[in-house]
């Protein structure tokens, strides 16, 4: 495509425009950080804690130990007040509390500032003393004002009343000790650090001149704090589609925007040294071809979509997602507040409650302004394009933020292709087929989702039409992506019955059906986790997540039938705690158990979560963790349980059941996972990283390094601070490893996937692509193509056993481990061949 000179400059205004617009967004959050007295918090103040965090720490030890070895004296006040606290805590907010205070107030004087940091270690002894004396009730009033989002302002102001109000005891410091303590830590950060320094001044007081001390920052201070935050401004331009085909990429850097006025991408996000070099060794041909395909495709804003979006913000409207314009209100106060205990603490509740939806909302309509205004700034350009680039994996992800081809379902509904393309012959059945998806109808064949769309044309029409008056579209799975097809549908209607000349311009999705496990279940040629996830033909979808949930009821049926009923009228004592660990479920607990979660029902919404984690690192953790939110959610719905105070050792138990049932359906994913741990804490254990070549030519490296790091946590918010001497070592985690690999393995094998469809597709000359990891895209009339490229990509990774060359890989990189590295568990009988004649493959 010929790129014409007005073209590109108006590209190079947008990398400008793109820079400055990082810049101001960057520069207004740091002068918030400052006017509000938190200039602590920025990233140029946190580098200098992280620095000199050892020094003043070991200063104040020093300082407490000088004190209590035999020379007392005014300081004893202030080692007193230190002397139990963590001198890595102190020394955390002295610097946080000198640096913060002195961006906000360039020249502060030495006892203002001395009360200041007093303050501050005051508050974090008042609190570490909370947390001891009444931990639980400490952090549930932690995580509920971190859940509503209070400033710490606010949760000072609420532990305080709260330690009043449960009786412990709290001596407040007096002025004069404050001004001890305080003047002696920021003389210890002035020694320590060399960041602030003092001048003595003479200040008009009450008629006369008195010597004041006043504290600034020193000149190297302000430089390196200014020269940081001006590398902050030119770090994060604010990413937005281009206009004209991004820069193609054919090496490490450079490619995606086109001028010097955004910093130049990098092909892998953060690479190591080391992996940058495996890369450039390697042959990226592939990699290049598709990823250049992927970013090269046309978009523009779908003016429809965005329209009805205005609209319905201009309304207040909630539906589809909405985040409303107003907050929520706030509940009034009850007339008897002062004499009804019970009045009282409901209205704190629903106050607490009201605050914390108002925080989440506020957040949302951030983000959901971003969105319309990035899109009402694009709807004139013809076409737009997004950059992408690569994680350490190989997958690939946009470079713009807010608004990209792989984001949510409004965001993807506010994009469309530039190019329209005929129908054709068979464009109709799929862009019916789509339809169906986004609604939710996709439990079906093909034929009943075509059928479904024509029985409902009348109300797609409908809502095409009048889509803020008639709100049948809502109530679809993926509202949004539902009313672009809506509007497509009724625009290709008005071309004729067949619509083959109708030029669509819809994305038409095909996903894959949990898609880390058909990754799995081809490694190992596994045909019954291979069924379950649509590798082999089937009349209709075969549901994976239902499928696990009733093999669960087959085992809860057959514990019932063998132990029999046990009605709940004769629920044993319960026994302590620690005998039930030890002992587990007893024989009359099962059958209570069996009998409850039978009648309570178990359905694919209880399975989905854990089953969907699995190839991503699930555990039997995990799938507590999801199992139980399911089980909670639908008793929070109204959903009966007879389980009374059993209820939580039920569900650890129908859990395990729930564990145990998804390794009968996909045996070899969690033979592989078991292999691939096993392989990584191996070559950790030799100190080596794991990095292997994936089947689209990329090296993907995993290496994560033990590191050193002290773990600072203050008492005010609850936030944990890594501190100077965060370093890696020249160690391998084993552990970090272990767990990593299963995920890190499995999204590289769908990143060569997707890379691989994209550049034979383009090669093909079709070059209009929506990518998604597991879910890719084009135009309906080239849907059926892009059907058999996925799935002969697919076969041929797998037909050349990928994980035997990941085995023969690491034996090369790790030669030391041949005697313990065991081989590959057992291949089944699976026929990938099969794989092509699979419908729902991706669907």
């Amino acid at each position: 495509m010929t790129i014409h000179t007005a073209e590109f400059q108006r590209q190079v205004e947008l990398e400008i425009d793109m820079s400055n617009l990082g810049a101001a967004r960057f520069a207004s959050r740091v002068n918030k950080e400052i006017g509000q007295e938190r200039g602590g918090e920025t990233k140029a103040v946190q580098w200098l804690i992280k620095r000199d965090m050892n020094a003043v720490s070991e200063a104040i030890r020093q300082f407490v130990e000088e004190v209590y070895s035999g020379r007392p004296g005014p300081k004893a006040v202030a080692a007193k007040l230190v002397r139990d606290m963590n001198p890595d805590v102190v020394a955390f907010i002295a610097i946080k509390s000198c640096l913060g205070r002195l961006m906000s107030k360039t020249i502060t004087p030495l006892t203002n500032l001395s009360l200041h940091v007093a303050s501050a270690l005051e508050n974090e002894a008042r609190f570490e003393r909370f947390a001891i004396l009444n931990p639980g009730m400490f952090a549930r009033l932690d995580k509920s004002l971190n859940d509503e989002g209070a400033t710490e302002q606010h949760k000072r102001k609420v532990l305080i009343y709260a330690m009043g109000k449960y009786n412990i005891p709290w001596d407040r410091w007096t002025r004069s000790d404050c001004v001890l303590l305080g003047s002696k830590m920021v003389e210890i950060v002035s020694n320590a650090t060399g960041l602030i320094e003092f001048s003595l001044n003479q200040t008009a007081f009450t008629g006369h001149y008195k010597d004041q001390h006043q504290v600034f920052l020193t000149e190297k201070a302000s430089d390196w704090v200014n020269s940081s935050l001006l590398r902050g401004e030119l770090m994060f331009p604010y990413y937005m589609p281009t206009v004209i085909p991004p820069k193609e990429w054919h090496g490490l850097l450079g490619g995606g925007y086109h001028s010097d006025a955004v910093r130049p991408l990098e092909l892998v996000r953060r690479a190591r040294k080391e992996h940058k070099e495996l890369l450039l060794a390697g042959d990226l041909t592939m990699v290049y071809r598709g990823l250049n395909a992927i970013q090269n495709t046309p978009w523009r804003i779908n003016r429809q979509i965005l329209d009805t979006m205005q609209q319905l913000i201009k309304a207040g409207s909630q539906v589809a997602g909405m985040v409303p314009l107003k907050d929520v209100d706030m509940p009034v106060k009850p007339y008897d507040i002062d004499t009804n205990p019970e009045a009282l603490r409901q209205w704190k509740w629903d106050a607490r409650d009201a605050h914390a939806a108002n925080y989440r909302r506020r957040q949302d309509r951030l983000i959901q302004h971003g969105l319309i205004e990035l899109a009402d700034r694009f709807k004139d350009e013809p076409a737009i394009y997004f950059p992408h680039n690569l994680d350490f994996r190989g997958r690939a992800y946009p470079v713009p933020l807010v608004l990209h081809p792989q984001g949510s379902d409004n965001v993807k509904a506010l994009l469309q292709f530039s190019v329209g393309k005929p129908l054709g012959e068979d464009g109709r059945r799929w862009l019916a087929i789509q339809g169906a998806n986004t609604f939710g109808v996709d439990k079906v064949a093909f034929d009943d989702r075509v059928q479904w769309v024509e029985e409902n044309t009348s109300r797609i029409v409908q809502s095409a039409l009048d889509p803020t008056g008639n709100l049948w579209w809502t109530e679809a799975d993926k509202p949004w992506c539902f009313l672009a097809f809506c509007f497509e549908w009724a625009e290709m209607l008005q071309c004729g019955i067949d619509g083959r000349e109708f030029l669509s311009h819809q994305s038409i999705a095909q996903d894959g059906s949990c898609n880390g496990l058909q990754h799995f279940s081809a490694m190992l040629l596994d045909s019954v986790g291979g069924r379950a996830v649509n590798l082999i033909p089937a009349d209709k979808p075969q549901d994976i997540y239902q499928a696990v949930a009733d093999r669960v009821m087959e085992k809860l049926r057959l514990i019932h039938s063998t132990i029999g009923d046990v009605p709940f009228v004769e629920m044993v004592e319960p026994e302590a705690e620690d005998d039930k660990k030890k002992k587990g479920p007893t024989r009359e607990e099962l059958g209570r158990w069996a009998h409850g979660w039978l009648a309570f029902g178990m359905d694919r919404k209880i399975t989905k979560r854990p089953v969907m984690v699995l190839p991503y690192g699930g555990t039997p953790r995990s799938c507590l963790k999801y199992v139980e939110e399911a089980v909670m959610e639908k008793i929070s719905g109204g959903k009966e349980q007879n389980f009374g105070d059993e209820l939580k050792r039920a569900i650890s138990w129908l859990s395990s059941l729930v564990w145990e049932s998804i390794g009968d359906v996909v045996v070899a994913a969690k033979d592989a996972m078991g292999w691939l741990q096993k392989t990584a804490r191996l070559s950790a254990k030799a100190n080596k990283p794991i990095y292997w070549q994936t089947p689209s030519g990329f090296t993907a490296y995993q290496l994560y390094p033990e590191v050193k790091h002290k773990l600072i946590k203050t008492r005010i918010n609850g936030a944990i601070v890594r501190l100077s001497n965060y370093e890696e070592t020249d160690k391998v985690n084993g552990s970090k490893q272990s767990t990593s690999i299963s995920p890190n393995y499995v999204h590289s094998m769908d990143a060569s996937a997707m890379v691989l469809t994209a550049a034979h597709l383009a090669d093909a000359g079709i070059t209009n692509l929506a990518m998604i990891h597991d879910s890719y895209g084009t135009h309906a009339c080239d849907t059926t193509f892009l059907n058999t490229v996925l799935r002969r990509v697919f076969v041929d990774m797998y037909k050349a056993r990928p994980l035997q060359f990941l085995r023969d890989q690491v034996l090369e990189q790790c030669p030391e481990i041949a005697d313990d590295l065991p081989e590959l568990p057992q291949d089944g009988t699976l026929d990938l061949q099969q794989v092509m004649k699979s419908d729902f493959f991706f669907a």
